[in-house]
């Protein structure tokens, strides 16, 4: 930059008569912009000098083609008869491969994180998907499963024919399926969906999670809504009983889930459908009304006991029933293909349930697919009574006849579990056994045990193996291997491990074709 250091006044022009003529006086803007234009800006500029012409050239080019084309388009007896790309330069041809390959690369790395991201967000639905679907198949085992047209899940159908009236269907009959947010099983029940019988007196009482405890809470669950719907269908019974004038009865008052009953002499009663949770100490108060008023009009005065010693008796099997409940609820979830029923008995000091065994149609050849083991508690009696299993008699006697005899037991509460599972296991034995007869194989059967007999004299055995505390199965199963020459003597033995129905059917045709 050069600036005069001292203001020279310059001239502009000198006229023929000799006078001077000076510029006019620059102000500071005007001043400032010519000194800025004396800058040198050659040097910053000559780097782009090359692109600049590139970019002129080729909107020259593009102007001539464009010129072109609109001429052709606008003279119809001129066409273009061919045209030929120049042959790109080695620089440029490189410029390209490099910007293509680097655009490229980009893409597979935003192609790679979004298959990272993809196939994490998978790996977790199908950790959830696989968490529900085997919660899913181990309660079909044990009740019915049905599958919503489309894609709307699954349901669970608790309606039977066979105990209920078929023509009033129960709106709970259907209970709907969905996930949670970790992707377990979980039960969608309707409003009242869990209610139980209360009988009481018009003014004299007024009202005041690991996968396998998942299962079983649903499975306690939904014996509940059955029992609810029980419970329904009789109130809707004697709903409609109570409006026939033959009866003697008079309808006092009705509202939903609630009817009002008189009964002559100035008695009044009341029928109702409440919730229900757990146990409540409030429905044996009302029981205890309830034995009041029937010892008070004579109808349990000749019963054997009064009214205190009848309600106390009451209240302890109430109390016992329930723990022989969980007891049996523990043996049957450690056994997959296993279903527990309870039973109305309409007595205050009885309980029943059936501990009920089927064998799927598609491995069934035999007569008999399903075999019950009924347990009765009286008072504080448990009384065990299952078919399908061996009779003691007959395994000492060789009696055919006798060996599929209804066995009864007395027992306590601490033997109950192997009593029922030992039961169990001896029925799964019965069926082993007439599906090898049904191919022609003679084996011997014992209570837990059935074996065959080799050509050398050996015998092989598939023994069954009860364990209540188990926690990854109940009943689990054992190869023996027994010399010829010395029966009681084992030579060989293997832990098959729990074996289901299937798996058990597949190793007994794998112990007929080594017999064969």
């Amino acid at each position: 930059i050069s600036v005069d250091k001292l203001p020279v006044k310059r001239l502009d022009a000198i006229e023929e008569t000799g006078a001077e003529r000076f510029p006019p006086d620059v102000g500071y803007d005007e001043k400032r912009e010519s000194l800025i234009r004396r800058i040198d800006f050659a040097w910053a500029v000559w780097q782009w000098q090359n692109m600049v012409e590139n970019l002129q050239f080729a909107h020259q080019e593009l102007s001539v083609i464009i010129d072109l084309i609109n001429t052709v388009e606008a003279n119809d007896a001129v066409t273009v008869a061919g045209m030929t790309r120049p042959k790109a330069l080695p620089n440029e041809v490189l410029s390209d491969l490099s910007v293509s390959a680097a655009t490229k690369l980009q893409c597979y790395r935003h192609l790679g994180i979004y298959f990272k991201q993809s196939a994490k967000s998978l790996e977790q639905q199908i950790a959830k998907e696989a968490r529900f679907y085997g919660a899913l198949i181990r309660l079909q085992q044990n009740w019915k499963v049905k599958r919503q047209r489309g894609n709307e899940g699954f349901t669970i159908d608790l309606f039977d024919n066979s105990l209920y009236d078929s023509a009033r269907p129960s709106s709970l009959s259907t209970i709907r399926i969905d996930h949670d947010s970790a992707g377990m099983l979980a039960i969608n029940l309707p409003p009242n969906s869990c209610r139980s019988f209360r009988f009481g007196f018009l003014g004299e009482a007024k009202e005041s999670v690991n996968d396998d405890e998942c299962v079983r809470e649903k499975h306690s669950l939904l014996r509940e809504v059955h029992q609810a719907i029980f419970y329904e269908q009789v109130f809707d019974i004697v709903n409609r009983e109570a409006f026939k004038q033959s009866l003697g009865v008079n309808v006092t008052g009705i509202r939903e889930n609630y009817l009002q009953l008189g009964i002559g002499l100035g008695i009044s009663i009341f029928l109702s459908l409440i919730p229900s949770n757990q146990p409540n100490p409030l429905t044996y108060e009302i029981y205890l009304q309830q034995v009041f008023h029937e010892y008070l009009y004579g109808r349990a005065k000749n019963k054997g006991s009064g009214l205190l010693g009848h309600f106390c008796l009451s209240l302890a099997h109430r109390i016992f029933s329930n723990k022989v409940r969980v007891e049996l609820e523990n043996a049957v979830c450690g056994v997959p293909y296993l279903h527990l029923v309870s039973h109305p008995t309409w007595h205050s000091r009885t309980s029943s349930w059936t501990v009920f065994l089927k064998v799927p149609q598609s491995i069934l050849h035999a007569e008999k697919s399903h075999f019950r083991t009924n347990v009765v508690v009286n008072d504080d009696c448990i009384h065990v009574e299952g078919e399908g299993t061996p009779n003691v008699v007959g395994l000492f006697e060789g009696r055919s006849e006798d060996m599929s005899s209804m066995n009864k037991y007395d027992c306590d509460l601490a033997d109950l579990p192997v009593i029922i599972l030992q039961q169990v296991a001896s029925q799964v034995i019965r069926w082993l056994h007439e599906e090898a007869l049904m191919v022609g194989i003679k084996a011997n059967r014992d209570f837990l045990s059935l074996s065959f007999e080799l050509d050398q004299g050996e015998t092989v055995s598939l023994v069954a193996h009860v364990d209540p505390e188990d926690m990854r199965g109940c009943i689990s199963w054992w190869l023996v291997m027994e010399d010829g020459a010395e029966r009681k003597l084992s030579i060989d033995k293997k832990f098959l491990g729990h074996l289901s129905l299937d798996v058990l059917y597949s190793t007994l045709m794998d112990l007929v074709s080594l017999c064969g």
